[in-house]
């Protein structure tokens, strides 16, 4: 019985095979465009269902959609050649194969890497003037990405081929930009650390990080293709100390930083911004800590790129997320506190930069301090906590404390909180320490005394 299941099998895959064949040849010497077009359309039905049909079509097929996108100036026969090569390359879900069978998506994408220039071919595509053409292109790419991630890796390494895919980051439809900066961001993600590297450098030598803010100035803070420009940009920075360099020279670097930005706005924190935000703050935490351990040069790499941040008014951004916007989510908040005191730390003229803010009234660091009275959760306490340590050692902090620490009379300290805004940081201090009920605020209160 099990013979015959085989033998009927084989007779369904050889018929399947010449049915292919037939079609393919009709694909190729057909007179009629309607009949080609016919042809590609029924291979397109055979692959997108039979993992059989794309085995078949695989042995056989690549050469004939290889020239249509070579030598066809009908867009139609070439966005059906794309769909069909995409097909051929998507697994089919609902058929199961035994788990060491290498499944014929990921054999069609070995075989079309083996296909004389077909990568360049590809990319060749970038440019063309239809809107489905320059899509489905990618989708291509991506999923040659996802079938032999090491293979379109290192078929990349090339600068024409890199500047290729950075044209299309640039394209006027947004689905577009947002495919060819995903396919980017993927490249670096999947490869090998030498392979990434050298990535990295075609792409910071093309002008990557040109590119990035001038999508950031056109996306605003919330576009989905900002958020991968940003994931691309933490890459670029995370383990070079030259790429953080070169990134503050850059003119374009203020629109990175403008999408910190919310003062004089009436704001609302989506979870695109959100996101955005936290990706900025997380690029912002990398400049702070330098290049890479192993680099000689990093404690003054660090010292650089904090004067920098200072320089460039991060500090005004970073109060008003961490302490003025009440409405800002609780993540942001905590983390836009911990930069300030990753900025402040060992760093005098920025210690000192601290001190002279001030928020409305009154210095930023009353406000900073005030937060500690009516802390919104255990983790905002933290981070308030976090910046305080970071002013040990700052003459600038230790005068104003020592000339502040006035206990106000009893009126004032039980004075309603819009009252209150014209304490000392020192009153404010001993306000805490005597008035508090809550024991961890006494002992992050009692933590901040210290650290002066």
């Amino acid at each position: 019985m099990e013979s015959i299941c085989q033998s009927v099998d084989e007779m369904v895959s050889c018929d399947e095979e010449r049915n292919i064949k037939c079609l393919l040849d009709r694909v190729r010497n057909g007179e009629l465009t309607e009949d080609r077009n016919i042809a590609m359309l029924e291979i397109q039905e055979v692959v997108s269902k039979s993992s059989a049909g794309q085995k078949n079509f695989g042995a056989v097929g690549f050469q004939v959609i290889l020239n249509i996108l070579k030598e066809s100036d009908n867009v139609y026969m070439v966005t059906d050649a794309l769909l069909t090569l995409l097909d051929t390359l998507t697994p089919i879900n609902h058929e199961k194969g035994s788990a060491d069978e290498v499944q014929p998506h990921v054999m069609n994408s070995d075989l079309l890497f083996q296909e004389e220039n077909s990568i360049s071919l590809l990319l060749g595509l970038s440019s063309h003037e239809d809107f489905y053409v320059r899509y489905y292109t990618l989708k291509v790419l991506k999923a040659l990405l996802t079938n032999s991630p090491q293979k379109l890796t290192v078929a990349m390494l090339d600068i024409f081929r890199i500047q290729q895919l950075m044209n299309m980051c640039a394209d006027c439809h947004e689905l577009i930009q947002y495919e060819a900066l995903w396919l980017l961001f993927s490249l670096n993600r999947e490869a090998e650390v030498s392979q990434a590297e050298e990535i990295q450098k075609i792409l910071v030598s093309q002008g990557a990080f040109e590119m990035i803010f001038s999508i950031i100035k056109e996306g605003g803070s919330e576009g989905e293709a900002v958020q991968v420009c940003l994931e691309l940009l933490n890459i670029l920075l995370r383990n070079s100390a030259s790429d953080q360099a070169l990134l503050t020279t850059i003119p374009g670097f203020d629109q990175l930083l403008s999408v910190l930005n919310i003062r004089g706005t009436t704001y609302k924190f989506s979870q695109a911004k959100t996101i955005n935000l936290l990706s900025v703050l997380d690029i912002i935490n990398l400049l702070i800590k330098g290049g890479p351990e192993i680099d000689p040069e990093r404690d003054s790499e660090k010292v650089a790129n904090k004067t920098v941040l200072v320089q460039k008014k991060v500090l005004d951004h970073l109060l008003m997320l961490g302490v003025e916007s009440k409405c800002a989510p609780i993540q942001v908040r905590c983390r836009a506190l911990q930069c300030i005191g990753d900025l402040i730390a060992d760093h005098p003229k920025n210690l000192e930069e601290l001190t002279n803010k001030r928020l409305g009234e009154e210095p930023a660091l009353n406000s900073v301090l005030r937060i500690l009275s009516h802390p919104s959760s255990e983790q905002e306490s933290m981070a308030v906590d976090y910046l305080f340590k970071n002013c040990q050692r700052n003459p600038g902090g230790e005068t104003m404390l020592a000339s502040t620490l006035i206990l106000e009379p009893h009126s004032m300290i039980h004075a309603p909180s819009e009252k209150q805004i014209n304490m000392s940081f020192g009153s404010v201090l001993l306000h805490g320490l005597t008035t508090g009920e809550n024991e961890g605020d006494l002992e992050v209160m009692s933590q901040v005394l210290y650290a002066f």
